[in-house]
């Protein structure tokens, strides 16, 4: 249904413009007065599925293809005028990244799939659903015959327009200047398929949709409940299953019909209209027809449209949080109209807005971010207790745990595949979630890390100058090669199993059974001293450092000037070298005291039990298997 920019006249282009414009306006004043802060993630993440649903073709009548709209599911949640907007940031972002649609033809577009789409869906959800209560049948079955009427309401006006282009503009001839199909042609071709199968199908999304979230989230779905903190978050973790589930759009064969090229066009009806014959591409897609220019391959053609796919629904979700100014407070169920009247009084019982909060003054860098090292101190106590647990991991023999790590890096250094990489990120995790680890905690600090050391190398050799091959990407004119994106690709993956295993190691790992580990395997004994005084001392430093900190700003309240700052630092880095110093001579003789004479005393070793040789094994049988199968892969 999306109209290219070729099929379309310039007085038709510039028509529907001026009868959108004036609906834009409306909808952004009627959206900032009436959205509410409960409907503010429907919004955003409603627009995104929007773009993501539209993305799941469906073989349709004479190889063609059709879609759902999404606008009336959008429509009822939010309202009309805020599904308007939500179907315009979708339509505008297709048409200028991915070329699906004309730059053009934006305002058709939305013509007939945000607005007209919209209004009839939510008026004949209304008029049909009448005053049932959210979460009945007959409210679902409403939802879905609105969705339908609105799906084919927008494609009969599609159709229209369409139509309507041999009449508007013609050559001496009589041959069409755009769109060379009258309209016994587009009304049955563009109103069949979206009757028998698009509609159906929007009808089934839609009432599966409000069930889902009727179920799920009520806060956000139902009337009178108040909104809970983190509901939209969760909704938009549930939208990433959708986000992974659109390349099946790419099972469809076929093109939508009113979607072909001039040589189509060509063939089909004998002539090549002057008019889309002589119009050009307003703008070049960054990723045309959802995929990347000049890569071929199904593999290829899936990525890049799971690519499309996340950066579309992001953007979406991005600026339709973006032109919203700050929604009012929710009302609510005793301060709405015909709720029935309390004894609390109206000061009491009305929500009453926010007041102004004042300015806050930063803290100095210094001192934030002193406090930013104690609190990643703290994190690293809290493996200790992580290493406590009985999970998988910390029930084995120290050694034999450390021989399985070792073994996976070595794995992970001789990989020569992306499939070999992820198997190894995908056995960490499900170790991790077989001992206990908190997940989200670890992959953030993975994917930090990653992010801050592997885009700097990643970066620059997914480059066609540094590495040459077909270009994949084309962006701001700096082209990015196939086998520099595949080389990027190798150094982030081995970067982030490789952090991720060292981390999977220390934190279900006693400080000093890891030691001791190491010591099993013949390190020397002078490193391992100074590893553990080393990791001691950090403790007391950054302590001690906290404690001056918190002493200087009992004793002078208030933000320091620069000269006071630079004082306070060299002062401070004096003190804190003299204690420094002071505790290293307390310990020398402390340990003097205790007879300690250089070798640190052995610990009595872990007896190995079946399942540490077991463990040992199947961790040495996997790394082989995965070095095997990255040179398989590899050599085919």
């Amino acid at each position: 249904m999306h109209i290219p920019d070729a099929y379309l006249s310039p007085v038709t282009q510039a028509a529907t413009f001026a009868v959108m414009v004036p609906i834009w306006i409306v909808a952004a004043k009627r959206t900032n007065r009436e959205l509410t802060t409960k409907q503010a993630p429907l919004l955003s993440i409603g627009a995104a599925f929007c773009f993501a649903i539209q993305m799941f073709n469906i073989p349709a009548i004479g190889g063609t293809t059709a879609h759902a709209l999404g606008a009336g599911l959008l429509a009822i949640l939010v309202g009309p005028w805020a599904a308007v907007l939500g179907m315009t940031l979708a339509l505008t972002i297709q048409a200028l990244l991915f070329g699906d649609g004309g730059v053009l033809s934006i305002g058709a577009n939305c013509f007939d799939m945000a607005f007209v789409a919209s209004f009839v869906s939510y008026y004949s959800y209304r008029m049909l659903a009448g005053r049932a209560s959210d979460g009945s049948p007959w409210k679902a079955v409403g939802a879905g015959l609105g969705a339908y009427a609105g799906t084919v309401a927008a494609s009969l006006c599609a159709g229209t327009l369409l139509g309507l282009q041999p009449i508007l503009a013609h050559d001496a001839v009589g041959h069409a200047m755009y769109c060379p199909y009258g309209l016994n042609v587009t009304l049955p071709a563009m109103l069949l398929p979206h009757l028998l199968i698009a509609g159906p199908v929007e009808a089934i999304v839609t009432m599966a949709a409000l069930a889902y979230l009727w179920q799920t989230f009520p806060e956000l779905a139902r009337a009178g409940m108040p909104p809970k903190v983190g509901a939209g978050i969760r909704l938009a973790r549930r939208l990433g299953w959708v986000l992974a589930l659109t390349p099946l759009g790419l099972l469809a064969s076929g093109s939508a019909w009113g979607e072909w090229d001039l040589a189509e066009i060509k063939t089909m009806v004998g002539y090549a209209p002057a008019g889309m014959a002589a119009r050009h591409e307003a703008i070049t897609p960054l990723l045309p027809d959802y995929g990347f220019a000049g890569a071929s391959g199904k593999p290829w053609q899936i990525v890049g449209y799971m690519v499309s796919a996340l950066v579309g629904c992001g953007l979406v979700a991005l600026f339709a949080r973006g032109i919203l100014r700050k929604p009012r407070p929710s009302p609510s169920p005793a301060s709405k109209p015909g709720a029935p009247r309390s004894s609390m009084p109206a000061w009491l019982r009305d929500v009453n807005p926010p007041l102004p909060l004042s300015p806050v003054a930063k803290s100095p860098w210094m001192e934030r971010t002193i406090l930013k090292m104690r609190s990643a101190i703290a994190k690293t106590v809290a493996s200790e207790v992580v290493a406590r647990m009985p999970g998988f991991l910390q029930l084995l023999n120290p050694v034999a745990k450390t021989i399985g790590f070792l073994s996976a890096m070595v794995a992970v250094s001789l990989a020569r595949t992306p499939t070999a990489l992820i198997a190894v990120i995908s056995l960490s995790v499900g170790l991790a979630w077989a001992s206990r680890v908190p997940l989200r905690e670890l992959v953030t600090r993975v994917a930090g890390a990653v992010a801050f050391f592997g885009l700097v190398l990643a970066i620059p050799v997914s480059l066609r100058a540094v590495t040459p091959g077909p270009t994949a990407i084309s962006l701001l004119g700096i082209s990015f090669s196939g086998p520099g994106l595949v080389s990027a690709a190798m150094i982030l993956l081995r970067l982030f199993a490789g952090i991720q295993l060292s981390l999977l190691w220390s934190q279900t790992t006693r400080w000093h059974d890891l030691l001791r580990s190491l010591a099993c395997l013949g390190v020397p004994k002078v490193v391992l001293s100074t590893a553990t005084l080393t990791y001691r001392y950090l403790f007391v430093l950054v302590e001690t450092l906290a404690e001056m900190v918190e002493a200087r700003t009992a004793r002078q309240p208030g933000a320091m000037n620069r000269q006071q700052a630079r004082s306070y630092a060299g002062t401070g880095a004096a003190v804190l070298f003299a204690k420094s110093l002071a505790l290293t001579e307390e310990t020398h003789l402390a340990m003097q005291a205790r007879s300690f004479d250089g070798p640190s005393r052995p610990a009595r070793p872990t007896p190995w039990r079946r399942r540490d040789l077991v463990a040992v094994a199947t961790g040495a049988g996997l790394t082989a298997a995965i070095v095997l199968m990255g040179g398989i892969l590899h050599a085919l």
